[in-house]
């Protein structure tokens, strides 16, 4: 009997025509973000941002060849996971994607599995560190719709994995070839870890984001014995207080008291996508290296063996 490891992320426009209707599903959702304007209002204010967005960023998106490129990315690497851990277990591991705002939807993976009959289930997201409004959000929707459907198998649930040992094996290789590829030993460098920005409120509700990034960063500077860094945040949107310092900002004061070779490192992402192929590399490292920094990102995870190593190592751990 196989195995089952099925993966959730928010999901991403898989073309251009994708955008408006990706960005409505998002906005619309008061969990992940809640301009505390009520339901119905916000659903208007959602149909409004979506529209003016999706123009702003659809050159952005025909740059990255049409379609979000983490979409690809996950398949591939879960792809190779199975590879993987049929290759240390014997056993075959169907892989299933769902995604919260646009295809292919949570509830429609988990209706073409009713019926089905497993060994073991893993399932997980994409997201190293927990947050209600992306894992928990995730998290809920699988288990209402798990109601409904019937899925038989030892059930495991990973609702984060921000300190695998595996997993940040694979980042604090990257910040090494960074610092080469920058031409400085590591100590002469400053990593900025840039992680996604979410609404201030989530913190007064108790979210466990911001405590999963200080847990990682911690561990990780201990792994590197370096502990010349600083954390920002990047991807904020919409009427509402977030996170800060921004990462723009950051980089700018960075660059601005003298500090030279930064290494920037996006805490909490594990594939490229807009956020970091645009708005970390051409709009805010670009901006800095024309002040004349010497500065890189690392390489994100994406599709690679090593994070597929990882990965087997996750859903086993």
């Amino acid at each position: 009997m196989k195995d089952l490891l099925f993966a959730m992320y928010m999901g991403g426009p898989d073309s251009v025509e994708a955008i408006r209707p990706f960005l409505k599903n998002l906005f619309s959702d008061r969990t992940i973000i809640d301009f505390k304007i009520g339901s119905w209002p916000q659903n208007i204010l959602a149909g409004i941002i979506a529209k003016s967005r999706s123009r702003k960023v659809a050159p952005l998106y025909e740059k990255m060849g049409g379609s979000s490129p983490q979409l690809k990315h996950m398949k591939t690497v879960l792809e190779k996971t199975a590879s993987v851990y049929h290759a240390k277990t014997g056993r075959e591991l169907e892989v299933r994607t769902g995604m919260c705002y646009y295809h292919p939807y949570i509830e429609d993976e988990l209706n073409r599995l009713d019926g089905s009959e497993f060994g073991n289930i893993y399932v997980m997201t994409m997201y190293p560190q927990d947050s209600y409004t992306t894992s928990g959000l995730c998290f809920k929707r699988f288990e209402e719709k798990l109601k409904t459907v019937s899925i038989k198998g030892h059930m495991k649930r990973i609702p984060f994995w921000h300190l695998n040992e595996s997993y940040n094996s694979c980042l604090i290789a990257r910040i090494y070839k960074a610092a080469e590829s920058l031409g400085k030993p590591l100590t002469e460098c400053h990593i900025l870890y840039s992680a996604h920005s979410l609404p201030e409120y989530t913190l007064a509700k108790g979210d466990l984001y911001t405590i999963h990034l200080e847990e990682q960063i911690n561990y990780i500077k201990d792994m590197l014995r370096h502990y010349n860094y600083s954390l920002a945040y990047q991807s904020r949107t919409g009427p509402v207080k977030w996170l800060g310092p921004e990462t723009s900002t950051k980089l700018d004061q960075l660059a601005d008291a003298g500090t030279d070779n930064i290494i920037v490192v996006p805490i909490s992402f594990v594939s490229d996508h807009i956020e970091t192929l645009i708005e970390l590399d051409e709009e805010y490292i670009s901006h800095i290296k024309a002040k004349g920094i010497n500065i890189t990102r690392i390489e994100s995870l994406n599709a690679s063996d090593d994070f597929a190593e990882s990965i087997y190592n996750i859903i086993l751990s």
